[in-house]
């Protein structure tokens, strides 16, 4: 039987014990609680608020963008020009508008394709290679249907063209090329057909894509067959 005497002295002998543990383990024994230091508290954790969501952009409340049209804005309808592939005629759209005036047509086809269009294989036979002159401009004399007969464009609704001396040099193929290149481009833009005559403003019989000579005025189905078709 365990007596008061007995469990005093047990309760002792463990209270010992323990203060011996903790003191091996280097932890001080302290009579009385301390504050910890404040440099060796962390920094305090920021808590940003919830954001407030602010009302959602909508149509109503968003003004308009698109511009008001304008007459400018309008399409406008661009003037097919032909140029020379291989040995066919393709048309590119151009910077002139349909029914432009016919000088800036042939001025264009002198001038020929762009960089780009010339990349792709398209060539004019418009202006010479060697001196960079038009092979073809809109006549600036009345053209004569015979010698010391006058011709009169309006009466055959047609617009006379005169060829430069070198345009019979080029080879025959090149010939009927520039020729179709010239009444495709011109009837395209609103003439009815075109008229070849020399400087001294003789009607000219010019080859068709047959092989034929012409001497009445040419129109765009006389040349069709020489649209590229791949």
């Amino acid at each position: 039987m365990t007596t008061p005497m007995m469990r005093r002295l047990v309760s002792a002998v463990a209270l010992s014990t323990v203060a011996v543990l903790v003191s091996a383990c280097g932890v001080s024994l302290q009579s009385s609680a301390e504050p910890i230091p404040p440099d060796v508290l962390p920094d305090p954790v920021v808590v940003s608020p919830t954001p407030t969501p602010s009302p959602s952009v909508t149509a109503s409340s968003t003004p308009s963008a698109e511009p008001t049209p304008t007459a400018a804005d309008e399409d406008v309808a661009k003037l097919r020009l032909w140029m020379v592939q291989d040995d066919g005629l393709v048309a590119v759209e151009s910077s002139l508008p349909v029914g432009t005036n016919p000088e800036y047509v042939m001025q264009a086809l002198a001038v020929g394709p762009t960089s780009v269009q010339a990349a792709q294989g398209l060539r004019t036979i418009a202006s010479d290679p060697l001196t960079g002159q038009p092979l073809a401009v809109i006549a600036a004399v009345s053209p004569d249907a015979t010698p010391g007969t006058e011709f009169d464009p309006a009466a055959e609704n047609a617009i006379a063209v005169e060829l430069s001396p070198a345009f019979s040099a080029l080879p025959p193929t090149e010939q009927v090329l520039l020729l179709g290149q010239v009444v495709l481009s011109l009837t395209g833009a609103g003439e009815s057909s075109v008229v070849f005559v020399d400087q001294s403003g003789a009607r000219l019989a010019v080859p068709l894509p047959d092989g034929r000579l012409l001497d009445t005025p040419a129109r765009a189905s006389d040349y069709g067959p020489l649209i590229y078709r791949p």
